[in-house]
């Protein structure tokens, strides 16, 4: 974690927290080119800081609390509009400034970019931050950062649900500052056994960390973190959890081929994909509930958990025959079940008056 920049000298770095919806996804930690462009630099430090206090547009000059307002998958996401209309913004220099030089390159994923108004020198405090290389850029945005950690956080913003490239569901940096030592406080720190960062490409781990099972032990800390929070009924906080051990499987199994084949964890990816189809229930995400079963069942079609959850959430939905079928499955399976044998008469008596009603409904329509 050095703060050393192309010529030697000292680079700030700047981090922005990011959320989505009411979902705290996580940190991205940004190096800031000051020995390349210096100017452009200090007013993204600045606006990150919120140092400069009020600006002539009268709104603070300050992210925290803005919005990323266009995300577009393997481009970029954009945010930075102080002005909070989506298409303006104000550089702490003025309403805008001009364009420093173009010498750093969009060649990789994770540059932060200046965005503009389509011509040179209207830079203000709009900014980009790509998800892919895109050297179609050089020459016309200036470069100013790299994502040093939370490109998975950037990523994470970038593949939510969008119309005309605006994501639906709020992406909101929700605080922002200067980093003035090595403890970027990319870690988890809610006073859980997840001590690890929300994406595992930017976990450190300790030399000879694979060896005795210790990967499953960090996984099952996460998960068992969403636990608590589950128990403590703060649901968001436990999907989050689920989701962020299911990452560590994927990326665990794209680490180590013998992984896709053992079987704890794929006993663990089921366990967590239950467990966020358990948190959707309580949050009333009924599609989310059917997604997250689905994807367990094309692991183990048996799942008895698995099935009558999809059946809940297809009751929740009105989905009356879907639900029996996912209900008469599982007790085919598990028989002796009270619980589910319960939910059957209780779907059972929705289809009837559900009938009921349309036989009604009918009968008051062929009336003359």
């Amino acid at each position: 974690m050095g703060y050393v920049g192309n010529d030697g000298k000292s680079n700030p770095f700047v981090y922005l927290d990011v959320k989505i919806g009411q979902e705290d996804i996580g940190r991205v930690v940004i190096e800031l080119f000051k020995d390349i462009v210096p100017k452009t630099v200090e007013n993204f430090r600045c606006l990150c800081t919120g140092e400069k206090g009020i600006g002539i547009l009268g709104k603070p000059l300050h992210y925290k609390g803005t919005k990323f307002h266009k995300a577009m998958p393997a481009f970029m996401i954009q945010g930075g509009d102080i002005s909070e209309n989506g298409c303006g913004g104000e550089s702490i220099y003025g309403l805008t400034f001009e364009d420093e030089n173009f010498t750093i390159k969009h060649e990789h994923d994770g540059m932060v970019s200046m965005a503009n108004c389509g011509k040179p020198n209207t830079n203000s405090s709009q900014f980009f931050i790509t998800t892919v290389p895109c050297p179609h850029l050089d020459g016309n945005n200036v470069v100013f950062g790299r994502v040093r950690f939370g490109l998975g956080v950037v990523k994470e913003v970038g593949k939510t649900s969008t119309v005309n490239e605006v994501p639906q569901v709020p992406c909101v940096i929700s605080d922002c500052g200067e980093l003035n030592n090595d403890n970027w406080g990319v870690n988890e720190r809610d006073g859980t056994e997840d001590v690890y960062p929300p994406f595992p490409e930017d976990w450190i781990q300790p030399e000879k960390f694979a060896e005795n099972g210790s990967m499953e032990n960090v996984i099952c800390k996460i998960k068992d973190s969403g636990n608590k929070y589950f128990k403590e009924e703060s649901f968001m906080h436990a999907c989050r959890k689920y989701k962020k051990a299911l990452r560590y499987i994927d990326w665990a199994v794209n680490q180590d081929d013998h992984c896709k084949t053992k079987e704890s964890f794929i006993d663990l990816k089921t366990v967590c994909m239950l467990n966020s189809a358990a948190v959707y229930l309580k949050l009333n995400d009924h599609k989310k509930v059917i997604s997250f079963c689905n994807d367990a069942l094309m692991i183990d079609r048996k799942n008895t958990k698995a099935l009558f959850r999809r059946a809940q959430a297809n009751k929740y939905l009105k989905n009356f025959e879907l639900a029996m079928v996912d209900l008469q499955t599982a007790h085919k399976y598990e028989p002796q079940n009270l619980v589910i044998a319960t939910e059957i008469k209780v779907v059972k008596k929705f289809i009837m008056d559900y009938k009921q009603t349309e036989k009604e409904r009918c009968t008051k329509m062929l009336k003359v």
